[in-house]
């Protein structure tokens, strides 16, 4: 059924999904016709050959969404309609066909179970898809634009998941694919009841509350009636965020290459991406909504509330920056892409290499050359040391975190192992403590061992305190130091609170706000409020909480020779808060302790570093070539009294983050991580 495929020609498969038939039941089966079809430009029609000269060209191809309105006719209407219903999306206007064959979209979807399928039929032959993808054929069948004659994209069929070399060739091919189709077409799978409820609510929050004071107004709103968007809402829009899809790894790259226009098929119902970017965004912002009334109205359904939710609305907030950077020609740093790549799900393995592909810099994917025959550890070791060398950058390093039971050297990221923790920040040049340095690594016959430039620069002497299912003081591990490399008693202050942000505000951007008023939350805990206050909400809040009890768990950790209660606010006033700047604190204190414990040297820095694994014996490294300081522990001395480190993980210290360090004058050595 599949011929190989022309890549002279440009070649892709595309199928056509048949229309049901005049008095054909729903139950009909599933009817494709599959067949070859060139990209190349030479199969561009006459009109959009003129469009891709002069848009203004006479007979030129018309982009409808060039256009902010256009003329109606029919059941009474003679005039124009502006384009700005919220279920307008790419599906709504479509073009005339661009190529002489016709024209396609591209499915991005969830396989689903693999083992739960239904068959349809492909050129006359039976063919096996999951439950998943037979549902959401049925419901496309439907739609007008298939009505039409617009063909699919879908992989499952149009790929020979038999052929290996092909699978491996066209993972190389999805930027092309997705950004030649008309828009990616996003199925999060079959409605449920609610669908609509939660759907309605999506576009409520995205049109109403995405102001800077949005959240704050949502949450008075939901304090003074708690049903103002109608019983079970919440619960609605908590299963349409907990779905299967916005965990799959594929759909980084799939979404990123559509636009805020891309239609998102939930059921029979269909909104724009832009919708789902816009109030998800809110939600992750404030945690009153998760934690209160989502658990809230689950518990009345004796339901309870699914963490993945957290990660989810992550998804989707990267997706729309990595879309904003696509918009610009642009494409998002390695980091981020690792990152995702270690919190989503993908059925092979080498699928966390692969699967983002379409998104990385050229220089890159120049370097990788998909092979599924290979081994998952060979994989990802090529990719780590291809990564080093085409970006000249040792950020991949980041993600190392130290494991007693891995199988991976320190130094190549686990991409299987589930991150809990929130990046320190995933913006170029949000950091330089390396300066403007550039990575140069060694490699070595024995695999397991890379060689880079550095220099060790501290000891870590005191640990905060850790999580343990609360902030016990018995975990700190005090400071054995009185030095204070900040200069004074303020300094130190505001060492602590910045440490406790990385010196950032969501969605991890260059801090620009005073968040010192973090410091002033265990005082704030016992104030008495004014109902009206906009404090009341933010002070009942599980963050708030979460920010007290962090403080309080770490009132004995030594800094710069005083305990580290001494430097909390007792004195600032109520109405001296911008309740709007102090969510956004505690938003982002959440996110950076999520994992991390604070952390003291013997010089006197403060910080943040990984909460199980650190030990006051680590050492603190500034690799040239990487953005963050790395704790590094001893591992073995070779018999020339060579050490070899192991990475124990990134870590923030306030201070020697832009470069500071390389100015001491400490001598750049080679360092081996093994």
């Amino acid at each position: 059924m599949s011929q190989p495929l022309n890549t002279n020609r440009d070649e892709i498969r595309l199928i056509r999904i048949l229309p049901l038939g005049p008095g054909q039941p729903e139950s009909t089966q599933v009817e494709c016709h599959l067949d070859t079809y060139s990209l190349t430009d030479s199969t561009f029609t006459p009109a959009y050959k003129k469009y891709l000269i002069d848009k203004d060209l006479p007979g030129a191809w018309i982009n409808p969404w060039s256009i902010s309105s256009r003329p109606i006719q029919g059941d009474g209407h003679d005039g124009w309609v502006h384009i700005n219903n919220p279920k307008d999306n790419a599906t709504t206007f479509l073009p005339k066909f661009r190529y002489e064959w016709g024209d396609f979209m591209a499915l991005s979807y969830t396989w689903g179970d693999p083992f739960n399928v239904r068959e349809i039929i492909v050129n006359e032959q039976p063919f096996s898809v999951t439950q998943n993808l037979g549902a959401c054929l049925r419901v496309l069948r439907r739609k007008d634009y298939i009505k039409a004659g617009w063909k699919m994209w879908i992989d499952a069929i149009c790929i020979n998941q038999e052929d290996i070399a092909e699978r491996a060739n066209e993972v190389k091919r999805m930027r092309e694919i997705y950004t030649k189709a008309w828009t990616p077409i996003i199925w999060l799978g079959e409605g449920a009841e609610g669908t609509e409820t939660g759907l309605n609510l999506l576009i409520t929050l995205a049109l109403e509350y995405t102001s800077r004071d949005g959240i704050n107004r949502l949450t008075r709103t939901l304090h003074q009636n708690p049903e103002h968007f109608g019983k079970g809402a919440w619960r609605a829009l908590n299963d349409i965020v907990c779905c299967q899809y916005w965990r799959r790894l594929w759909i980084m790259q799939e979404a990123t290459l559509g636009r805020d226009s891309t239609p998102v098929l939930c059921g029979e119902e269909t909104l724009p991406w832009v919708y789902f970017a816009s109030a998800f965004n809110i939600i992750i912002n404030t945690d009153e909504v998760i934690n209160k009334y989502v658990v809230n109205e689950l518990k009345d359904a004796s339901r309870s509330l699914d963490l993945i939710i957290w990660t989810n609305l992550n998804t989707v907030n990267e997706i729309q920056m990595f879309q904003n950077l696509h918009a610009s020609c642009l494409r998002p740093n390695i980091y981020r892409l690792v990152l995702f790549s270690r919190a989503a799900l993908s059925r092979n393995p080498r699928d966390k290499v692969y699967g983002l592909l379409a998104l990385m810099d050229e220089s890159l994917i120049n370097l990788t050359k998909p092979d599924y025959s290979d081994t998952v550890k060979n994989v990802y070791s090529s990719f780590t040391i291809d990564t080093i060398r085409a970006t000249k950058s040792l950020d991949v390093l980041r993600h190392c975190e130290f494991q007693t039971d891995s199988i991976l050297p320190s130094w190549i990221p686990d991409l299987l192992a589930q991150n809990g923790k929130a990046a320190l920040t995933i913006e170029d040049n949000a950091f330089a403590a390396s300066g403007s340095s550039l990575a140069s690594i060694q490699t070595f016959a024995d695999p397991s061992h890379i060689s880079c430039k550095g220099i060790i620069i501290d000891f870590l002497d005191g640990l905060g305190c850790q999580w343990t299912g609360g902030w016990s003081t018995d975990t700190v591990i005090p400071s054995t130091n009185r030095s204070n490399p900040y200069g004074s008693f303020e300094g130190i202050r505001e060492a602590i609170w910045k440490s406790m942000v990385a010196c950032h505000r969501l969605p991890s951007k260059p801090l620009d706000a005073d968040y010192s008023s973090l410091l002033a939350t265990p005082a704030l805990a016992t104030a008495t409020l004014a109902e009206q206050s906009p404090l009341k909400d933010i002070v009942d809040s599980g963050v708030f909480k979460y920010c007290v009890r962090f403080l309080k768990g770490n009132a004995d950790l030594h800094v710069g020779g005083r305990r580290m209660e001494e430097y909390y606010w007792n004195d600032m006033k109520a109405n001296e808060i911008d309740a709007v700047h102090l969510r956004d604190a505690l938003m982002q204190r959440d996110r950076i302790n999520l994992e991390r414990r604070l952390v003291t040297t013997r010089r006197g820095y403060i910080g943040m570093g990984l909460e199980s694994v650190v030990r006051e014996t680590d050492v603190v490294a500034v690799l040239l070539g990487c953005s963050t300081p790395l704790i590094l522990r001893s591992a073995q001395s070779c018999n020339n009294g060579e050490v070899r480190w192991k990475i124990v993980g990134e870590c923030y210290l306030h201070g020697i983050m832009n470069g500071e360090a390389m100015q001491w004058g400490v001598e750049i050595q080679d360092i081996m991580l093994c």
